[in-house]
């Protein structure tokens, strides 16, 4: 394995191989990055190398760490601290085959003070064979006293290019359909795997497309099923309004005549859809979906969020002079 296979973070992949290549590999990384951003592709990669083996799973010197590996009755994704404590007396154990250890904590974010503070005396004095890695969405979540331990890698949103490039040489899609994974995938390589298996979702964003442009009708009836459609899809939520983002901004680009759709599969249809709405509509739908995506997550009643907000968008398509 080797950071060749992974997409993108070109910074991040750097400056680990430097440190690779000057023998300066520290104790301890935070690797920060969305779901599917590939922090365990990246976390693998660097324990390949650490370790000189082309296979970190079978190597007796590399561990991820669950509760699971302890006891197999603790089901929580959470970290315990006793699972730290128990992972502290492997650390002290020195190396079955090599010069180094790698321990991967996976959801490191999760653990709650007391596992963070037990971790912290392996930070502070650390044997010097060792180095621990931990994968976490928020680097914000841990203590100060990790943070200043720790080095900080951020992985970035793979571009659309290269995730739909991926997708054409190693999954053999059409460069239509890869690109309309890649959109769908807000830059996640997890995120657009998981996408070329799941048919629904390529529906539902059809769908979303579908009813939201049929809003340009001036029969209320699209607003009804719009809503209703909205309201459907709770559970797929944060998806539709993604997917109701990306329109926003391929709207801005069509009405404002800067930059290129995202969108490149509905391109056509959405270029009609914005001959039929004001220009100054094209900034007003970003801000009214990023306003009830926000609402949405502080758990308000979800119906009327939804009916609120398709109703400023039939609002906006139709000019009127009142605004909800």
């Amino acid at each position: 394995m080797d950071f060749s296979k992974i997409l993108g973070n070109e910074s991040a992949k750097s400056l680990l191989t430097h440190t690779l290549n000057e023998n300066r590999v520290g104790h301890a990384y935070i690797i920060e990055g969305g779901k599917g951003m590939g922090k365990m592709t990246l976390a693998k990669a660097f324990a390949a190398a650490i370790l000189d083996t082309e296979n970190p799973d079978t190597h007796p010197d590399f561990a991820v760490i669950t509760n699971q590996r302890y006891d197999a009755s603790k089901k929580q994704d959470t970290i315990s601290v006793e699972t730290v404590r128990s992972m502290r007396k492997d650390v002290y154990v020195r190396p079955y085959m090599g010069e180094k250890k790698v321990y991967v904590i996976p959801g490191a974010d999760s653990m709650q003070a007391p596992a963070q503070n037990s971790l912290l005396k392996v930070f502070e004095e650390p044997p010097g064979y060792c180095t621990i890695l931990l994968l976490a969405e928020n680097a914000n979540s841990f203590l100060p006293t990790i943070l200043s331990r720790a080095m900080i890698l951020r992985m970035q949103p793979v571009s659309q290019d290269e995730i739909a490039g991926y997708l054409e040489r190693e999954r053999g899609l059409n460069r239509k359909d890869a690109d309309r994974i890649s959109v769908m995938s807000s830059g996640s390589i997890g995120k657009a795997l998981e996408l070329l298996e799941d048919t629904d979702a390529t529906a539902l964003r059809e769908e979303t497309f579908q009813k939201m442009f049929g809003l340009t009708d001036s029969n209320h009836r699209n607003l009804y099923d719009f809503v209703n459609f909205l309201k459907q899809a709770r559970g797929q939520c944060d998806f539709v309004l993604e997917v109701l983002l990306s329109l926003s901004r391929d709207m801005m680009v069509v009405k404002l005549g800067a930059g290129t759709v995202v969108n490149t599969d509905q391109e056509e249809t959405i270029r009609k859809f914005c001959e039929k709405i004001p220009k100054q509509s094209a900034t007003r739908f970003g801000e009214i979906t990023m306003k009830y995506q926000r609402m949405i997550a502080q758990n308000v009643n979800y119906p009327i969020a939804v009916l609120c907000m398709a109703t400023e968008y039939w609002e906006e398509i139709h000019d009127r002079n009142h605004r909800s």
